[in-house]
């Protein structure tokens, strides 16, 4: 329970909140006050909360990096990809990315920007909702029919109304994957953002890993991603299926 207290602590910290004090974190976890304190304490001894006297306030500390490094190191898949989605992301001046499934989120652990400007531009280790966009029902739609409805049902317990709005879309997402090879949307907010998303093949004992490729401003139609950008993301999946030696 301690354990499980003190990353509920962690994550309360995102982009647009950095800085958080005793009683944000309260309100955000339900936590009492005094548990939070406590717990904060120890994190901030073992270096992975980092104390702003200033703001009288903590933030992020460098500690936590130290943790991803061994995770991400172990995924040589990064150095493999990296020159196909730069190639794709010139190509359609887009930005590109490879994500793969953390809870109830999609995490991102290679990006390519053609754009710096763009709207949506994740960086490694940015999460996003599992189902808004394209990559998320992509992603749940190249996974076993038993992990896909495990992640499901871990969405629909920590929130319910993403799941009852977002289930359509992995529906949509899986029949047009199983007839096309991808998966086309329009982004709700933002005109004329589309991205287009595919799952990649892994081994039995590997995460789930999926593509998409986002593009905006006046160029981008669904036509042209249809007809153009969609096939060149399943040539470049399936490419690096064969040099990874993914049946």
């Amino acid at each position: 329970m301690a354990i499980s207290r003190a990353f509920d602590i962690l994550r309360c910290f995102t982009p647009s909140d950095p800085f958080l004090g005793l009683t944000d974190i309260a309100q955000r976890t339900g936590l009492p006050k005094a548990t939070v304190s406590r717990i904060t304490s120890t994190l901030e001894e073992l270096g992975y909360l980092a104390r702003v006297q200033s703001m009288r306030k903590y933030r992020l500390g460098w500690g936590l990096l130290s943790l991803n490094y061994p995770l991400l190191s172990r995924l040589p898949i990064r150095q493999v990809v990296r020159p196909a989605m730069h190639a794709l992301a010139t190509y359609a001046k887009a930005n590109v990315n490879l994500a793969t499934l953390d809870r109830t989120s999609v995490v991102f652990v290679e990006s390519v920007r053609f754009d710096e400007t763009h709207v949506t531009r994740p960086d490694i280790g940015a999460s996003r909702p599992l189902l808004v966009g394209a990559i998320g029902p992509a992603l749940l739609s190249g996974m076993p029919e038993a992990a896909r409805t495990a992640a499901l049902n871990r969405l629909k317990v920590a929130d319910s109304t993403a799941y009852a709005s977002g289930l359509p879309r992995v529906e949509r997402a899986r029949k047009s994957i199983a007839q096309k090879g991808y998966y086309v949307v329009a982004d709700e907010f933002v005109r004329g953002l589309y991205s287009v998303a595919t799952p990649m093949r892994v081994g039995p004992f590997d995460e789930p890993l999926a593509f998409n490729c986002v593009m905006s401003g006046p160029r981008p139609s669904k036509e042209r991603i249809e007809k153009d950008i969609a096939p060149r993301l399943l040539a470049m999946v399936r490419q690096l299926e064969l040099q990874l030696a993914i049946n």
